[in-house]
């Protein structure tokens, strides 16, 4: 108590202002405002983490410990009426002479270049065995010393 016996006014806060039956609402406003800030994150994270790719599955193996290095290196995707290779950011169809042909020259002209001629062959393990012998044979066509094909390491965990 003060000597001059005076004591400061209590006030509301936001308990002051408003109608009785709005106080509550007023007191909810910022948990509403939490949760449609998670909402609209929550929906524009959605969007944002979505993006298209290819699912590539490497065959498991044992025995292979260490493996060679290669400097040239195609991925082969299998898809459901014809098998794709991709190798220096060009896509070629193995099923079509044309574009076997334009790959067989491409690999010829990287080999030509390339002091190591050894071919690194990662196939998904849905390819099919006869693919995986087409594209052996042309690399030794266009003068590759050596194709190898990958391996799951045991160690690595699929995403």
């Amino acid at each position: 108590m003060s000597p001059w016996k005076w004591t400061p006014e209590r006030t509301q806060g936001i308990w002051r202002h408003g109608p009785a039956w709005m106080k509550p609402l007023v007191a909810a406003v910022p948990w509403l405002t939490v949760l449609l800030l998670l909402l609209m994150l929550h929906m524009v994270g959605g969007t944002l983490v979505t993006n298209r790719g290819a699912l590539f599955d490497l065959p498991d193996s044992s025995g292979f410990d260490d493996g060679e290095s290669a400097s040239l290196v195609a991925l082969v995707m299998p898809m459901p009426h014809e098998t794709l290779v991709f190798f220096d950011d060009a896509r070629y169809t193995i099923g079509d002479e044309t574009s076997a042909a334009a790959f067989v020259s491409h690999l010829e002209d990287r080999v030509s270049k390339s002091e190591r001629k050894k071919l690194l062959v990662l196939a998904d393990r849905r390819v099919a065995t006869g693919e995986l012998m087409k594209i052996a044979a042309m690399a030794r066509r266009s003068g590759v010393g050596s194709v190898f094909f990958a391996e799951k390491r045991a160690g690595k965990v699929d995403e």
